[in-house]
Protein backbone atom coordinates (compact mmCIF):
# COMPACT_ATOMS: atom_id res chain seq x y z
CA UNK A 1 0.00 0.00 0.00
CA UNK A 2 1.41 3.79 -1.14
CA UNK A 3 0.99 6.61 1.30
CA UNK A 4 0.47 9.53 -0.49
CA UNK A 5 0.93 13.50 0.81
CA UNK A 6 -1.85 13.91 3.34
CA UNK A 7 -2.24 10.08 4.40
CA UNK A 8 -1.91 9.31 7.79
CA UNK A 9 -0.45 6.50 9.60
CA UNK A 10 -1.84 5.51 13.35
CA UNK A 11 -0.14 3.72 15.76
CA UNK A 12 -1.45 3.40 19.23
CA UNK A 13 -2.19 6.86 20.25
CA UNK A 14 0.60 8.44 17.67
CA UNK A 15 -0.77 9.96 14.55
CA UNK A 16 2.22 10.14 11.81
CA UNK A 17 1.61 12.60 8.98
CA UNK A 18 2.74 14.89 6.86
CA UNK A 19 2.22 17.71 8.97
CA UNK A 20 5.85 19.66 9.91
CA UNK A 21 6.11 18.54 13.68
CA UNK A 22 6.66 21.95 15.89
CA UNK A 23 8.73 21.44 18.89
CA UNK A 24 8.70 25.42 19.69
CA UNK A 25 7.16 24.74 23.08
CA UNK A 26 9.68 21.95 24.20
CA UNK A 27 12.32 23.59 23.17
CA UNK A 28 11.64 26.57 24.75
CA UNK A 29 10.92 24.72 28.24
CA UNK A 30 14.29 22.63 27.70
CA UNK A 31 16.97 24.53 25.37
CA UNK A 32 16.02 27.67 27.19
CA UNK A 33 14.16 27.81 30.15
CA UNK A 34 15.76 24.87 31.59
CA UNK A 35 19.01 26.83 31.18
CA UNK A 36 17.72 30.02 32.52
CA UNK A 37 16.70 28.05 36.07
CA UNK A 38 20.48 26.51 36.08
CA UNK A 39 21.98 29.67 35.74
CA UNK A 40 20.29 31.30 38.52
CA UNK A 41 21.04 27.92 40.74
CA UNK A 42 24.73 28.39 39.07
CA UNK A 43 24.46 32.10 40.15
CA UNK A 44 23.94 31.50 43.86
CA UNK A 45 26.48 28.06 44.58
CA UNK A 46 29.44 30.48 42.95
CA UNK A 47 28.99 32.96 45.40
CA UNK A 48 28.14 30.86 48.66
CA UNK A 49 29.26 27.22 47.54
CA UNK A 50 25.56 25.78 48.40
CA UNK A 51 22.03 27.08 47.69
CA UNK A 52 20.56 27.09 50.88
CA UNK A 53 21.54 28.69 54.23
CA UNK A 54 22.01 25.76 56.64
CA UNK A 55 23.99 23.56 53.90
CA UNK A 56 27.43 25.34 54.24
CA UNK A 57 27.67 24.37 57.99
CA UNK A 58 27.83 20.64 56.65
CA UNK A 59 31.04 20.80 54.28
CA UNK A 60 34.22 22.51 55.34
CA UNK A 61 35.62 24.97 53.71
CA UNK A 62 38.35 23.31 50.73
CA UNK A 63 34.35 21.64 49.58
CA UNK A 64 32.84 24.90 49.71
CA UNK A 65 35.54 26.37 47.37
CA UNK A 66 35.10 22.80 45.05
CA UNK A 67 31.80 23.85 44.56
CA UNK A 68 32.06 27.77 44.07
CA UNK A 69 34.54 26.82 41.13
CA UNK A 70 32.40 24.03 39.91
CA UNK A 71 29.53 26.41 39.45
CA UNK A 72 31.20 28.95 38.30
CA UNK A 73 32.74 26.67 35.56
CA UNK A 74 29.09 25.13 34.85
CA UNK A 75 27.30 28.88 35.02
CA UNK A 76 30.08 29.52 31.68
CA UNK A 77 28.84 26.32 30.13
CA UNK A 78 25.44 26.86 30.81
CA UNK A 79 25.68 30.63 29.62
CA UNK A 80 27.39 29.31 26.27
CA UNK A 81 24.33 26.76 25.83
CA UNK A 82 22.00 29.70 26.30
CA UNK A 83 23.00 32.27 23.67
CA UNK A 84 23.92 29.66 21.29
CA UNK A 85 20.60 28.12 20.99
CA UNK A 86 18.57 31.73 20.98
CA UNK A 87 20.67 33.00 18.38
CA UNK A 88 19.07 32.21 15.59
CA UNK A 89 16.11 33.59 16.85
CA UNK A 90 16.57 37.07 18.29
CA UNK A 91 15.49 40.02 16.67
CA UNK A 92 18.44 41.56 14.29
CA UNK A 93 18.71 44.69 16.70
CA UNK A 94 19.75 41.98 19.48
CA UNK A 95 21.94 40.03 17.42
CA UNK A 96 25.09 42.35 17.73
CA UNK A 97 25.12 42.83 21.41
CA UNK A 98 24.05 39.01 22.15
CA UNK A 99 27.14 38.05 19.81
CA UNK A 100 29.32 40.25 21.66
CA UNK A 101 28.14 38.45 25.05
CA UNK A 102 28.80 34.58 23.62
CA UNK A 103 32.53 35.86 22.80
CA UNK A 104 32.84 37.69 26.13
CA UNK A 105 31.81 34.35 28.14
CA UNK A 106 34.32 32.38 25.75
CA UNK A 107 37.02 34.78 26.56
CA UNK A 108 36.36 33.84 30.29
CA UNK A 109 36.91 30.40 30.04
CA UNK A 110 40.94 30.91 29.28
CA UNK A 111 40.83 32.33 33.10
CA UNK A 112 39.19 29.20 34.67
CA UNK A 113 42.64 27.97 34.86
CA UNK A 114 43.63 30.57 37.34
CA UNK A 115 40.42 30.55 38.80
CA UNK A 116 42.29 28.44 41.88
CA UNK A 117 45.28 26.40 43.38
CA UNK A 118 45.90 24.03 45.54
CA UNK A 119 48.62 23.49 48.11
CA UNK A 120 49.91 20.85 50.29
CA UNK A 121 49.59 22.08 54.29
CA UNK A 122 52.73 20.76 55.53
CA UNK A 123 51.25 20.82 59.10
CA UNK A 124 47.87 18.73 58.59
CA UNK A 125 49.17 17.08 56.03
CA UNK A 126 45.70 17.93 53.54
CA UNK A 127 45.80 19.86 50.31
CA UNK A 128 44.04 22.76 50.34
CA UNK A 129 41.93 24.25 47.89
CA UNK A 130 42.73 28.14 47.63
CA UNK A 131 40.12 30.47 45.22
CA UNK A 132 41.81 33.42 43.57
CA UNK A 133 39.08 35.65 45.42
CA UNK A 134 39.92 38.55 43.05
CA UNK A 135 39.41 37.23 39.77
CA UNK A 136 37.02 35.10 40.60
CA UNK A 137 34.61 38.27 41.69
CA UNK A 138 35.35 39.92 38.13
CA UNK A 139 34.08 37.04 36.38
CA UNK A 140 30.79 36.40 38.72
CA UNK A 141 30.26 40.19 37.86
CA UNK A 142 30.42 39.63 34.34
CA UNK A 143 28.32 36.94 34.36
CA UNK A 144 25.80 38.27 36.55
CA UNK A 145 25.70 41.32 33.91
CA UNK A 146 25.33 39.07 31.24
CA UNK A 147 23.12 36.58 32.28
CA UNK A 148 20.87 39.83 33.84
CA UNK A 149 21.19 41.69 30.29
CA UNK A 150 19.81 38.09 28.07
CA UNK A 151 16.28 38.25 29.59
CA UNK A 152 15.51 41.22 27.30
CA UNK A 153 16.13 40.56 23.95
CA UNK A 154 14.80 36.64 24.51
CA UNK A 155 11.37 38.66 25.56
CA UNK A 156 11.45 40.65 22.49
CA UNK A 157 11.71 37.35 20.10
CA UNK A 158 8.97 36.44 21.89
CA UNK A 159 10.94 33.43 23.63
CA UNK A 160 9.55 34.62 27.32
CA UNK A 161 6.59 36.02 27.03
CA UNK A 162 4.50 35.30 23.67
CA UNK A 163 4.05 38.99 22.31
CA UNK A 164 0.69 40.56 21.93
CA UNK A 165 -0.75 43.28 20.91
CA UNK A 166 -1.01 46.80 23.40
CA UNK A 167 -3.97 46.74 25.21
CA UNK A 168 -5.87 50.29 24.55
CA UNK A 169 -8.13 50.76 27.73
CA UNK A 170 -9.57 54.18 26.22
CA UNK A 171 -11.18 52.09 22.99
CA UNK A 172 -12.06 49.42 25.24
CA UNK A 173 -14.13 51.86 27.59
CA UNK A 174 -15.52 53.15 23.67
CA UNK A 175 -16.94 50.15 22.57
CA UNK A 176 -18.66 49.48 26.27
CA UNK A 177 -19.90 52.54 26.22
CA UNK A 178 -21.56 52.03 22.43
CA UNK A 179 -22.86 48.50 23.37
CA UNK A 180 -20.46 46.89 21.36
Amino acid sequence: MAIKKGDQLKGGDITLGSDAWNVADGFTKIKILRLLIQLDRYDTIAQFGTEEFDEDYNFDQNFINKRRCEAIERFISALRQLLGNVLFALRKEDLAGVSSDLKRVKQLQTFLPDLYSTKMDEVSKEVLFEINENLFQKILLILQEIKDKINTPLNKAGLIFRPTEEIDLDKIMGEIIDGG
